[in-house]
């Protein structure tokens, strides 16, 4: 598999396990939160749409916290693109899309990836930048 096929599957699936978990679809338990729980290095970091800063320890506390906290909410994943490689990391971009009732968001994000083959698809998430933007979506 390619680095954008990598890329690609694995911001995909981790925000299928964020859209299973907010909807209830998957068991409230240390095993099913696993997969989000693996996927973020030690030092993981995300910069929220409005600016704020949150590390890895409050995130997952308030990812597990959000089980089934978000009924019908769908999350979707457009133009996965690779923006620079090296040995060790690996940048991309995409957007992020969410539907929850009546409302649609959109985000650019940026993600920061180290390769370790201990990690799913072979991608351990650093770092991940997102900034509101609004149009409408391509697809749904």
């Amino acid at each position: 598999m390619n680095i954008q096929e990598a890329c690609q599957n694995e911001i995909d699936a981790l925000h299928r396990c964020f859209e299973d978990w907010f909807n209830g679809r998957v068991p409230r338990t240390a095993e099913a939160f696993d997969r989000i729980d693996t996927a973020l290095g030690e030092a993981f970091v995300i910069v929220m749409p409005q600016g704020s800063k949150v590390v890895r320890g409050p995130l997952l506390k308030g990812l597990y916290d959000a089980h089934s906290g978000r009924q019908g909410i769908r999350i979707w994943i457009e133009n996965v693109r690779v923006l620079e490689e090296d040995r060790a990391l690996i940048v991309a971009e995409y957007e992020e899309w969410q539907t929850e009732g009546s409302e649609t968001t959109s985000r650019h994000s940026t993600a920061v990836f180290r390769r370790n083959d201990e990690k799913p698809n072979g991608l351990e998430w650093l770092r991940v930048h997102e900034t509101w933007f609004d149009r409408p979506p391509a697809s749904s």
